[in-house]
């Protein structure tokens, strides 16, 4: 090639700005830039030019220097030995270069590897011998070699140590020890990153070779001799170009992909025509014009003269216009295309008044490198410190924690309490005291887990049964174990599996029920709300569509229904009845009365009061009504009962001053309990201050003949009463299911029939949206499908069937079942008799008379 025009020679103490250390340095983009093959020309002592080069680049840069002034071979294999030569020289100084801190270590797997195999030079396989029988053999010692070995130093003694460690192994160990490499030489021959790239290269054909080792095979049996020789030191060239580039490539599960803060550079002294330089030259050019593959190595030479090449470019190729002439060199294989000649001048002569020109050392900024370097040490040691804190965190603040912190991730511990949403292998309650209560829970538990694998398998086998998903949000745990809260949950699980059962088996719908917590009186019901959000919206082919249950009407229920509603979620709660819970959200629903209804037959209940020997009607002459003024459920259920009794037909003797209202807070105050016979007092709030209720009316009263009459709400269990009402003591009391209307579902009672009818509604809404589907899925099933399904139940003047009373949503805002079914029960403490004195409501048959 003609060299380039260059007025002046380039002064030695301007090479480096010549060549711009834009190649030397590494260049600020991501992309490894195309970096040519630079000849320096200069007539005379053009050796010097690479000995000072090296002087300059020192230990910063990693570089190594060959010589390639002697004579290529006249035959193709002893060529292809001098190509190999030089690279191998080459690559063991670019290996053992000082220049972790910028580059890290250069490897070169894929050319140790083909060097290794090159060198065996072996006769061709005698094919009555098992197939590549040899070659297996050697990659083995291949993979053999590359293990670390012992300093030679080792004594005597110290290696007769680790031989009898050996034997002293145990046996699984041992066959362990044998097993590993066999399975990774597997493994590496079919896996293996090197093994696939020669495989997957073009030079040599490798696709003639059934795998690797029939591959290997060809190299081991001096293939400059039996196949093309040009072929062969183009894979040498390539496989140790791809090995740099390699080291430069940006992988994040490395170190290595922080970037690099210069390139290797190959120094050649000696370049000339008749070579073995121009050679090795041209198989750099034509390999990177073959593969097209950027590379990290810049190459610089040095000659008198420069190389000749019948292909002289019609414009003269220079630095400067060197990169914008390269592609379209390429694209023509051009032998030419990389190469750049550049004309440095001779060296002055050195007077004793004149210093030398020396060139220096270069200098590199590296501690933006290094401190790079040392990040991704620092992120795994914050990594394990994090996790490390994390796993403690969790197993330690975390309820139904295992040795596995990924299980019941949306579970936390609050006091004493465990909150949130559980798997099937966590269990609420299962350390309370009551052991009869404690297994009626992990009883119920167990079932739901049951039924959810049997819904799985349902859904399975039949996958035009829709299956979706209803989280029971209620109180499973309580501060008093003992108490009527837990009874009642007990109960309400067994609704859960009864209905899931009913609805896989006739039902047409396949549920799942997952069980979430807020904590006793429902005080964490917010952050498990959002919990239960979160959940709803992961994907799952059991889709969230309703949260049942929702633990009473507290506080903290109500703004959990806020909550739910803004994100979709349709609620049916089981006992909730405040009044103002439906303006709460339009996607919440109820199947228990209201406070409102409850106050009306409550009124009614205290008209029907006999209390003479004759039979007449006599209504008492005073009411109190105790609730606590705090309780969003006790003072809604008190002002709508003074309400009722306001607007009710009781007579002269019960109007204004005779209804007290009386709010306590911390205990029932003894002067404000009226006796006798011609009194009622009217307990409204929560089951666990009853206890204080019936206390001061005993104290105040003393028999129980002076007693008034006694009545209390529907949070009053006969599950507290059977445990804390005296003998003789005669009470009313609120229930919503007292009277079952349907007898299909035997051995449901209290609110295991609030729970059932809960889930049946959306049972039935869910069938209402997909009946009339031509393919499930049409619509999509999530809580605003069944909001709407639970609407189109209501149309016509349809009823819902319950088992706690039939369900009418026609009422003025469609989301509280109008006159729900409710009865007043009368029970005579001691005996635990039961009466049924009141039955209203929309219901078969009532039983009294009924507002």
């Amino acid at each position: 090639m003609t060299e380039a025009p260059v007025s002046q020679g380039t002064p030695v103490s301007q090479l480096p700005s010549r060549l711009g250390e834009r190649w030397i340095r590494r260049r600020r983009v991501e992309k490894i830039p195309d970096h040519p093959i630079v000849h320096l020309l200069r007539e005379n002592d053009a050796a010097t030019l690479i000995d000072q080069l090296s002087d300059h680049l020192g230990t910063v840069v990693p570089h190594v220097v060959l010589d390639v002034g002697s004579a290529p071979a006249e035959a193709q294999r002893q060529k292809s030995v001098q190509i190999r030569t030089l690279l191998d020289e080459a690559a063991r100084g670019l290996r053992e270069a000082n220049s972790w801190p910028r580059i890290g270590r250069l490897r070169f797997r894929r050319y140790a590897l083909l060097s290794w195999l090159l060198k065996k030079n072996l006769s061709p396989t005698n094919l009555t011998h098992a197939p590549n029988a040899n070659t297996r053999q050697l990659l083995r010692e291949y993979l053999s070699s590359r293990r670390p070995r012992r300093a030679k130093q080792q004594s005597q003694h110290q290696a007769a140590t680790w031989e009898s460690a050996a034997q002293n192994l145990p046996w699984y160990l041992f066959v362990l020890s044998l097993a590993f490499f066999p399975l990774y030489y597997a493994w590496w021959v079919r896996r293996g990153r090197v093994t696939r790239w020669f495989m997957r290269q073009r030079y040599l054909s490798p696709r003639e070779s059934a795998d690797f080792p029939s591959f290997a095979q060809r190299l081991i049996s001096t293939p400059s001799r039996w196949e093309n020789a040009e072929q062969v030191r183009k894979l040498l060239v390539h496989a140790f170009l791809t090995d740099l580039a390699d080291a430069y490539a940006r992988r994040l599960w490395r170190w290595r992909w922080v970037p690099k803060d210069c390139y290797p550079v190959l120094l050649l002294r000696n370049l000339g025509d008749g070579t073995v330089g121009k050679v090795l030259i041209r198989l750099f050019n034509d390999v990177r014009n073959e593969t097209g593959t950027p590379d990290p190595l810049l190459i610089i030479s040095s000659g008198e003269q420069p190389l000749q090449d019948d292909e002289a470019p019609s414009v003269p190729i220079n630095l400067d216009n060197w990169p914008q002439k390269l592609q379209e060199a390429r694209r023509k294989r051009s032998n030419t295309a990389w190469y750049v000649t550049l004309r440095v001048a001779d060296e002055p002569a050195v007077v004793d008044d004149e210093p030398g020109h020396a060139l220096g050392l270069t200098n590199l900024p590296l501690k933006h490198s290094r401190m790079l370097r040392r990040v991704p040490i620092l992120l795994v040691i914050l990594l394990v410190l994090g996790g490390t804190g994390g796993y403690l965190q969790q197993y330690y603040h975390h309820c139904g924690r295992s040795w596995w912190p990924w299980t019941n991730t949306d579970l936390w511990s609050v006091g004493d309490e465990c909150v949130g949403i559980a798997d099937s292998d966590f269990q609420f309650s299962s350390d309370i005291a009551d052991d009869g209560l404690r297994e009626r829970l992990t009883n119920a538990q167990r079932r739901i887990a049951e039924e959810n694998t049997a819904a799985k398998d349902k859904s399975d086998l039949d996958d035009t049964m829709p299956y979706v998903t209803i989280v029971y949000f209620s109180t499973l745990t309580g501060r008093d174990p003992d108490s009527s809260t837990l009874d009642g949950v007990a109960a309400e699980l067994e609704g859960l599996a009864q209905a899931q059962a009913k609805a896989r088996l006739d039902g047409g719908v396949a549920i799942r029920v997952v069980l979430a917590n807020g904590g006793a009186t429902m005080k964490q019901s917010e952050r498990v709300a959002d919990r239960i959000v979160e959940f709803a919206a992961r994907p799952s082919e059991a889709p969230v569509v309703a949260v049942v249950g929702l633990g009473g009407s507290w506080g903290e229920t109500g703004r959990s229904i806020s909550e739910l509603g803004r994100n979709g979620l349709t609620t049916v709660g089981t006992v909730t009845s405040a009044d103002d819970f439906p303006n709460l959200s339009k996607l919440y629903h109820q199947v228990g009365p209201t406070n409102a209804w409850e106050a009306e037959v409550v009124a009614q209940h205290v008209r029907n009061l006999k209390q003479d020997g004759n039979g007449q009607p006599r209504p008492p002459q005073t009411v109190t009504v105790y609730y606590s003024g705090g309780d969003i459920y006790s003072a809604n259920l008190a002002m709508d009962i003074q309400r009722a009794l306001g607007n009710s037909t009781l007579g002269n003797s019960i109007q204004g001053n005779s209804v007290q209202m009386k709010d306590f807070r911390d205990s029932i105050p003894v002067d404000s309990v009226q006796c006798g016979p011609e009194s009622l007092a009217f307990f409204a709030g929560r089951a666990d201050r009853f206890g204080n209720y019936l206390s001061a009316v005993r104290d105040k009263c003393v028999s129980v003949d002076n007693y008034p009459h006694l009545m209390a709400g529907d949070d009053t269990t006969k599950f507290l009463l059977d445990r804390q009402l005296p003998d003789d003591v005669v009470l009313d009391y609120v229930d919503f299911t007292g009277v079952r209307e349907q007898q299909s579902t035997d051995g449901l009672v209290g609110r295991a029939m609030l729970a059932f009818d809960a889930v049946d509604v959306v049972r039935q809404a869910v069938r209402k949206v997909v009946d009339g589907q031509a393919e499930l899925g049409t619509t999509p099933l999530n809580g605003q499908a069944v909001w709407y399904g639970i609407a189109r139940l209501s149309e016509d003047d349809a009823v819902i069937g319950g088992i706690s009373g039939r369900i009418d949503y026609d009422s003025e805002n469609g989301q509280v079942p109008e006159r729900k079914a409710i009865a007043v029960v009368r029970i005579v403490g001691g005996q635990a008799n039961t009466q049924v004195r009141m039955y209203c409501g929309n219901v078969q048959q009532q039983i009294g008379p009924c507002p």
